[in-house]
């Protein structure tokens, strides 16, 4: 790993350390790493236009507790035990495999209930860079 790459781990270790399992994800000021998605830009053109609409995962009443609403999707979902298969957190940072959200979409067997989005579609470029964003740290971003 480059001199760069430990610098940013460092502050990211740290930081999914002091989580304590209460429900809340502190923020790092590590850089992105270079060429992840950030969280704005999945947020405008798959989030929002996919997820986040009637019926789904925005409003008062979201399927699941999970709103995917712009200003709303970090906080329901990362670090946030996964309502279907509680086993699994909705987004684990650097885990793509092991978060549930990344498993919906992907159509993983071990989901429990129907492949996201239900009734739309998403493509392999939008799930791999989903990917790469958790893989990236799940920054919020």
């Amino acid at each position: 790993m480059s001199r760069r790459g430990r610098l940013w781990l460092a502050p990211l270790l740290l930081a999914g350390a002091g989580c304590g399992g209460d429900g809340v994800v502190e923020e790092t000021t590590a850089p992105p790493v270079d060429g992840a998605p950030t969280l704005a830009s999945l947020q405008s053109s798959i989030f929002t236009p996919k997820c986040a609409i009637d019926g789904c995962h925005a409003g008062s009443s979201p399927e699941q507790g999970m709103n995917l609403s712009d200003g709303k999707t970090y906080v329901y979902t990362v670090g946030v035990a996964a309502v279907e298969l509680p086993g699994f957190l909705r987004i684990a940072p650097n885990d793509p495999d092991g978060s549930y959200l990344y498993m919906k979409i992907s159509g993983d067997p071990r989901i429990l209930g129907e492949r996201m989005p239900f009734g739309g579609t998403i493509s392999a470029a939008e799930i791999d860079a989903i990917r790469a964003w958790i893989a990236a740290g799940a920054r919020n971003d």
